[in-house]
């Protein structure tokens, strides 16, 4: 396999592994990434956020920001680094790599050099904790895979290491859209803005409308069999992408599913932080940067609105994310 997918499905981690191998590979990420470090990394969340807030404030007398650009993506990628403890001079190149890894329009080249700066760094992180395991997550998923019965090697480490990097590009489309369903629907704004609505539910309705990972890369049927309920038919061996984006927005299971409703009768539940033995073990972290994110941003600009109406606003070059390339606000 090769070009954008085969970085994805050849990886050894726990996204596509199962079993007993996944609750191998799955139990230092889930060691690591614990409440005590989510609240460890709270105000470290909330000086980030301060300091792009303080820089969006310069922007001058136009007062027209792009959200993604100059907001959503600056905040899970500054976390992430310090997170990792990434050395101060390879943050740049890290985060640009880091992104490029989402690009499925990028070519196989491209791909590979982004694929190869990311895990060259990561090489570096695992081989530093492994003499000096520092207070960072890498230095916890160390201890964590050593202190367990099979211990992971360095690649198998890396590669737990890149599921979190995936997460960053997911967080931030989950930062935009969220904001971008609030400013487009001012009644439901007002419920959060005035405390009738935790943050938390109306992140929940958004991710439910609009999951930041729209597809899974990549299963493989294990037998030939045929979906019962439409039909189609899949051989033994045929790979088989996933697209959770659609399973949120079922009318069997929601009424009005393409309705945006903080207040939505029996809850918004959806696959965005995936399901059962498969659930994101970095979702406490991720909600805790993306309610961050739009609770203070609504707050230091209470009259901000959309430049463009949302339906024009263009989609990333992904099949793998679903966010937004720009989203144009007005600050005031």
């Amino acid at each position: 396999m090769d070009g954008v997918i085969a970085p994805w499905a050849g990886s050894h981690n726990a996204l596509n592994s199962y079993g007993d191998d996944h609750r191998e590979l799955r139990a230092p990420i889930a060691a690591a990434l614990t409440r005590r470090r989510v609240e460890a990394m709270t105000p470290v969340i909330e000086s980030i956020v301060q300091d792009v807030l303080d820089g969006l404030d310069g922007v001058g007398a136009q007062r027209k920001v792009d959200l993604v650009q100059s907001y959503a993506l600056f905040i899970p990628h500054e976390v992430i680094t310090r997170l990792l403890g990434v050395p101060a001079e390879h943050v740049p190149a890290f985060s640009a790599a880091a992104a490029g890894l989402f690009d499925t329009s990028a070519g196989a080249e491209e791909m590979t050099r982004s694929m190869g700066a990311v895990l060259a760094l990561l090489d570096q992180l695992v081989a530093v904790a492994r003499g000096h395991p520092g207070d960072n997550l890498v230095g916890d998923l160390v201890r964590a895979a050593d202190a367990s019965g099979n211990p992971l090697s360095d690649a198998a480490l890396r590669d737990q290491l890149m599921l979190i990097i995936a997460g960053t590009e997911a967080t931030a489309h989950a930062i935009g859209t969220l904001l971008l369903h609030l400013l487009s629907h001012p009644d439901q704004l007002a419920l959060v803005t005035s405390g009738q609505v935790p943050m938390e539910d109306a992140l929940t309705e958004s991710l439910r409308l609009r999951p930041p990972i729209a597809s899974v890369p990549l299963c493989f049927a294990a037998r030939q069999f045929e979906d019962a309920r439409s039909g189609e038919q899949f051989g033994e061996g045929e790979p088989i992408l996933f697209h959770i984006a659609g399973a949120d927005l079922h009318p069997e299971r929601y009424e009005d599913p393409e309705r945006f409703d903080v207040r939505r009768e029996g809850g918004s539940r959806s696959l965005a932080f995936g399901y059962g033995p498969h659930v994101c073990p970095g979702a406490s972290l991720a909600t805790r940067e993306i309610v961050i994110a739009a609770t203070r941003f609504l707050e230091r600009y209470p009259h901000a609105r959309l430049a463009l109406a949302p339906e024009p606003l263009e989609q990333t070059a992904s099949f793998m994310s679903n966010g937004y390339s720009s989203i144009a606000v007005e600050l005031s």
